[in-house]
């Protein structure tokens, strides 16, 4: 199974690594390329033990990518994991400005989307990829 994570922080590159571990090939998509570059060059941005040594065998390995492009990997996988930040917006409430723009592609690509954060983001995700109008 081929499989792709949008989000490379704490919920998206430790679930992509782990997936990678278990023997899924793995593309993680960050828009941050620097972020990006450093994952390539084996630079983990978070601490999590063992989470060095698991990004690095499995980069070596064939299983674990980086790229800052979801679109140029929709086509190779069979899901697409969303582990976008959802940081708070100027009222306190969620910024979900990050979640619709992975809906965006994601729509018409037409693949199975898992969304990894909270029930009113899931929501939201869902009426934006079968095209509902948000309010």
């Amino acid at each position: 199974m081929k499989i792709a994570i949008v989000g490379t922080g704490y919920v998206g590159l430790v679930s992509g690594t782990c997936f990678a571990e278990m023997g899924v090939d793995v593309t993680c998509v960050d828009v941050n390329a620097e972020k990006i570059e450093a994952l390539e060059r084996g630079e983990v941005p978070i601490y999590e033990p063992g989470l060095d040594e698991m990004v690095l065998r499995n980069q070596r390995e064939g299983r674990l990518h980086f790229t800052t492009d979801l679109t140029t990997c929709l086509n190779d996988v069979d899901v697409v994991f969303s582990a976008v930040g959802t940081p708070p917006d100027e009222d306190g409430s969620a910024d979900l400005k990050y979640v619709l723009e992975v809906a965006r592609p994601l729509r018409r690509a037409r693949k199975h989307v898992v969304e990894q954060d909270a029930m009113a983001t899931q929501w939201l995700l869902r009426k934006a990829l079968i095209n509902l109008t948000i309010s």
